[in-house]
């Protein structure tokens, strides 16, 4: 293709505390398609370093892909620990912290009426709306996905190649979709109470750009956003160098969310972490102690499940205080 994203690096792993792994695994390998890369055992002190656990935790590590899109995977984590709290509550359409998981599909009407069906509950109907000029429009529609975590599914309905959406869909149809006609995680939202810092994270520390930047406040988008008819939000995507893997910043301007940072932790139910990898970790840190970020976990070597022996620290993001795991490519 002849579509260039910019440099920087995109969303390589979302992790997700799980209930039930079974649960899990239902909804993410077999409705949304995605292939077990690893199931194992994760445990030992590295590990209890990295999540702050106590010694002796454990937890059962399924990563999944799809196929060998080296982008926008998922790392489910079932830990073995009592009373895991709830990251989201229920019926919290956004809050500060991370929020949803976006997959493209071509068939976003079919899809509404087969997670219905089988027992999702859907914000709303499938909704067309303009970005603006530049981005054009898509077809979305959110859910209450497994574990506390929101699920967006967008249909790319421009095909105008002038248009990012337009340009998008033109990168998606040559990829292809999973045989459930899905894509890996395209976009991830992360909702943040100070938006100028936030960027300056995925700018200088992951050297990320930003692709829209836009002000939402259609009836339209807050009908299907599930938030006040007359709200204002702040939307600016941070594109890394692959068309997948975009992060959705967010932040209110005239409506009041929950913070959902505090309980973003292992071993807690939900969205915990983000993990980018750099090319050079060092330069990375040096950025990080430039924007006098919070180190959550110091460098660390060990064994991920999926990716193999990684080098690399868990960060608060000064936009959030949610956790950002940056690991050496």
């Amino acid at each position: 293709m002849a579509i260039i994203a910019p440099n920087g690096s995109p969303l390589s792993v979302a992790v997700i505390g799980v209930r039930d792994m079974e649960t899990s695994l239902a909804f993410y390998r077999d409705m949304i398609g995605l292939t077990i890369i690893a199931d194992e055992r994760w445990s030992g002190l590295a590990f209890e370093g990295l999540w702050h656990l106590p010694e002796g935790s454990k937890a059962r590590a399924v990563f999944l892909a799809d196929r060998d899109i080296p982008i926008g995977r998922i790392l489910l984590l079932e830990f073995d620990a009592e009373n895991r709290l709830e990251i989201r509550p229920d019926g919290t359409p956004r809050g500060v912290g991370l929020v949803n998981l976006n997959f493209y599909t071509p068939k976003i009407a079919e899809d509404a009426d087969a997670f219905t069906h089988a027992g999702f509950e859907l914000w709303s109907d499938p909704t067309s709306y303009d970005i603006s000029a530049q981005a054009e429009n898509p077809t979305e529609l959110i859910f209450e996905g497994p574990d506390t975590v929101a699920i967006n599914l967008v249909e790319l309905s421009t095909t105008d190649k002038a248009t990012r959406v337009g340009q998008m869909a033109a990168y998606v149809r040559e990829l292809g979709y999973n045989e459930k006609g899905f894509t890996t995680v395209v976009t991830t939202a992360h909702s943040v109470n100070d938006m100028g810092k936030a960027v300056a994270f995925y700018q200088e520390v992951l050297h990320m750009g930003i692709l829209i930047d836009e002000i939402f406040d259609q009836p339209v988008t807050n009908k299907f956003l599930r938030l006040p008819e007359d709200a204002r939000t702040d939307i600016k995507f941070m594109q890394g160098n692959h068309m997948f893997g975009k992060v959705a910043l967010s932040q209110p301007l005239n409506y009041d969310t929950v913070d959902l940072v505090a309980n973003a932790c292992a071993p807690n139910i939900g969205y915990i972490a983000q993990v980018f990898e750099v090319v050079d970790l060092a330069t990375a840190i040096a950025a990080c102690e430039t924007l006098n970020v919070e180190v959550y976990s110091p460098p660390t070597t060990l064994i991920w499940p999926g990716l193999g022996e990684r080098t690399g620290l868990i960060v608060r993001n000064p936009g959030s205080g949610a956790l950002q795991t940056i690991l050496q490519a």
